[in-house]
């Protein structure tokens, strides 16, 4: 494989390269431009859209590392296809915000769903999970809801209070696509039941971003992943850092092509 970094930055040419159900060629560019080939330093930082949706990131206290906030940027810019967006484990909404700065900047007709208790973590799984109940409790959700109303982001963000299981299936039965899931809980069952439930909602090549499974205090979250998007589904990462990134349904080239078609 013999691809350029600035592939990344021409959606017309997605997908770089398509092998076993996913685009490794923006796996292995996106991966290896950011952890050892300066790409946010030399090409995102300088991006006025990545600046502003990192300010937003910032006001939120975002806990997420730039280098995983530079891979949201460049799959939702460049790769992603028609849908929406839907973050697992939102906290003070630092990502979210960001991601919904980038969906405005671009004029994209999608949003983000933003899930969480917003009051800490619920139930934990006492074996696969390190975390306790309330973990994560000082989210501030008055003052996230005060931010998207201040800076006109409504209509590209919603936040969704409250479990999982109590909440999701109401917004999925909206019938609206999803584009991305942005997997953010660090938790063993609340991981395999939103992918779950998730699935026969994905668009075609859908992304499938884990945040937590290569963290020491997450060993919950490798667990649910390798059980249910491993084993069960057969699926192959695109993607090994900063993010772990799978695609579904499985990516060919057609279907990657008319999903950046369709958002030129």
């Amino acid at each position: 494989m013999d691809l350029e970094l600035a592939s990344v930055f021409d959606r017309a040419r997605y997908p770089l390269h398509v092998s076993e159900g996913r685009d490794i060629g923006a796996g292995h560019l996106r991966g290896w431009g950011l952890e050892y080939g300066g790409l946010l330093e030399t090409h995102v930082a300088t991006d006025p859209i990545w600046q502003a949706a990192m300010r937003a990131a910032r006001d939120r206290g975002s806990l997420v590392s730039e280098h995983k906030l530079a891979n949201l940027y460049l799959i939702i810019r460049y790769a992603m296809g028609s849908g929406d967006i839907h973050e697992f484990g939102s906290f003070s909404g630092g990502s979210a915000v960001f991601m919904a700065k980038i969906l405005k900047a671009l004029d994209l007709p999608a949003k983000v769903f933003a899930y969480d208790t917003y009051e800490g973590m619920p139930a934990t799984d006492p074996v696969h999970d390190l975390h306790h109940p309330g973990d994560f409790a000082d989210a501030q959700y008055d003052r996230l809801l005060a931010y998207i109303s201040d800076h006109a982001l409504s209509s590209h963000i919603e936040t969704v209070k409250g479990t999982f299981d109590a909440t999701l299936p109401g917004i999925l039965a909206r019938g609206r696509p999803v584009a991305l899931m942005h997997v953010d809980c660090d938790l063993y069952e609340p991981i395999k039941y939103v992918v779950r439930e998730c699935l026969p909602a994905i668009a075609p090549a859908g992304h499938i971003v884990f945040d937590d499974p290569l963290h020491g205090s997450c060993l919950g979250a490798f667990d649910a992943v390798e059980q249910l998007l491993i084993r069960e589904l057969d699926l192959t990462a695109e993607q090994a850092y900063p993010h772990l990134v799978f695609r579904y349904p499985p990516c060919h080239a057609r279907d990657a092509t008319a999903s950046a078609t369709a958002l030129r």
